[in-house]
């Protein structure tokens, strides 16, 4: 199916199960959703045209679903990616994007805007349950709110039979550690079948670790086919609707952390229960914060105005392809940098705002692997070629462009070509229109302290007001409640279907009968819980 087509086709779609009747004939059924998100990895999977990869589950899977080839995420890094895919915002326009910001406070979490909230909450108030196993990594501490169970334990399994669910699996095997930490197990891949791009020297020690990584592609291969097993042998795969993609790119040097193709493209596949369009392609251009816009739009929930995100399926699809992707970045651990991107179906655009340091830093996290410490002694020693060491030099370019369909590396900058000039002045505008502009005003002027002192006044981690409950027949209610705020409820200690320390979401005032003891907690991302309230209604 080509992109003209595609989008036609995806405007007009709502949930697929969305006009089927439920076991009594009455309402539509709301689809349930398995997400799968593996860490670090590019589209380094056989059915992304990947050779070297082993992964035959998901080269199955991709002929069940809609194989994306254009998704990105922002910046190549899990914490600021995972708060983009939680929010549906971009994390450099909420001061969100500086990897480990409690540099400045051991205890720091970011604070979005008022009334930003994870989009898991709506589908709570929608009567979904909604399940994470179990990495959050946010760039806050997960709120109560976000999550109906949330750990190694969480499973869709748990979720009640009369309700929807949206179960979250993460699978670690794949991140950027477990090329150290998984040096010694046996190789799947050969070394001597792994291809090199140019900006690594040819060496055992770079050809073992890229090999320890298509091996763990496999590892993760498997843990898919599992978890898809699972729920295909229950009676609930006939409504549920399955994602997979991977957190960012990666995980080897020069790609996490990159604002490059290298670290901000990732695998992105839907398979929706009725088989609707398996086997196709989808070229248009997406982002993260486009996930949980999409997720909400399939569940026939109306978009939040905070979110930055268009919906790329449902009953809110837009049918205004993107022109664009962006990314930003800021701090990775106790390295800092500031470079910001644009990228279209073709060029990619890069400004750094640092340009007398290098691009490479000395990240302590990431010199635990061995091909990044033998390339830093390969530079210093002079050994690397002109490709691989322009990473490493000093000064970098203030300004980049590349053509990424004949330079899929971006290798070969642009910028300073006459040929060049007037492609570069389009994208010189894009940028300061559609990323600056737009979305990113704050992050130009504001310096990361700038971001801390804006969220936590004072230094400190700001609090809530505790609830103000008030009892009106058969009703609780919260008198105090307000649009930012969330809230969360037990009846007798317990939550949805008497579940014993289950906190269930405040929508309407709270059903009760005489005796019964209420407890109410407000919580906000990046806030103090409020302290619970508890009233024994009479």
């Amino acid at each position: 199916m080509n992109t003209k087509l595609f989008l036609t086709a995806i405007s007009a779609l709502a949930a697929p199960a969305a006009n089927a009747e439920n076991a009594n004939g009455c309402e539509p059924q709301k689809p349930n959703f398995l997400i799968v998100v593996c860490e670090d990895i590019s589209p380094y999977l056989g059915c992304y045209g990947d050779k070297v990869a082993v992964s035959p589950h998901l080269d199955a899977f991709s002929h069940q679903s809609v194989l994306h080839t254009n998704m990105y995420t922002s910046v190549g890094v899990s914490s600021p990616s995972r708060y983009a895919l939680i929010t549906g915002r971009f994390p450099s326009a909420d001061g969100a994007n500086y990897m480990r910001s409690n540099h400045f406070n051991k205890s720091f979490e970011s604070i979005p805007p008022a009334g930003v909230k994870c989009y898991t909450e709506y589908l709570r108030a929608a009567g979904y349950y909604c399940t994470n196993n179990e990495k959050t990594d946010y760039q806050f501490n997960v709120p109560l709110s976000a999550w109906d169970e949330q750990g190694n334990w969480a499973h869709w399994k748990h979720a009640p039979a009369d309700r929807p669910f949206l179960a979250t699996f993460n699978l670690n095997v794949t991140h950027e550690s477990f090329i150290w930490k998984n040096s010694d197990d046996p190789l799947e891949v050969s070394s001597d079948s792994v291809v090199l791009p140019p900006y690594y020297p040819d060496n055992d020690v770079v050809r073992h670790d890229m090999a320890v990584l298509y091996s763990n592609i496999a590892k993760m291969d498997r843990q898919f086919a599992k978890l898809l097993r699972e729920l295909e042998e229950s009676d609930r795969a006939k409504n549920t609707i399955v994602i997979f993609y991977s957190d960012n790119g990666g995980p080897l040097p020069r790609g996490k952390r990159e604002i490059m193709d290298s670290g901000t493209h990732v695998p992105f596949m839907i398979r929706f229960p009725d088989g609707r369009w398996a086997g196709t392609k989808n070229e248009v251009l997406n982002m993260f914060v486009d996930i949980p816009a999409t997720i909400l739009s399939l569940a026939n929930i109306e978009l939040p105005h905070l979110m930055h995100g268009q919906a790329m399926y449902g009953r809110e699809a837009s049918d205004k392809p993107r022109k664009y992707v962006f990314g930003a970045t800021d701090r990775f651990d106790e390295q800092v940098e500031k470079r910001a991107s644009i990228r279209d179906d073709r060029y990619l655009y890069i400004r750094n705002y640092q340009p007398h340091a290098s691009i490479y830093k000395p990240n302590a996290y990431r010199l635990q692997m061995p091909m990044m410490r033998k390339m830093v002694e390969l530079y210093e020693a002079g050994k690397l070629n002109k490709v691989q060491s322009r990473w490493f030099e000093t000064p970098a370019y203030e300004e980049e462009l590349y053509d990424c369909l004949n330079d899929p590396h971006q290798i070969y900058n642009l910028c300073g070509k006459a040929e060049s000039d007037s492609l570069l002045m389009r994208m010189r505008k894009a940028f300061q229109r559609e990323w600056i502009d737009k979305y990113n005003s704050d992050w130009v002027r504001f310096r990361e302290e700038d971001f801390v002192k804006k969220m936590w006044p004072n230094g400190k981690k700001p609090e809530l007001e505790t609830p103000l409950l008030k009892q009106k027949g058969n009703r609780v209610l919260v008198a105090n409640l307000k649009p930012a705020v969330s809230v969360l409820y037990q009846i007798n200690d317990n939550g949805l279907n008497g579940k014993l320390n289950h906190w269930m979401l405040y929508t309407a005032p709270i059903q009760v009968k005489k005796g019964d003891v209420v407890k109410v907690q407000f919580t906000r991302i990046g806030y103090h819980p409020s302290k619970i309230s508890k009233l024994s209604t009479f």
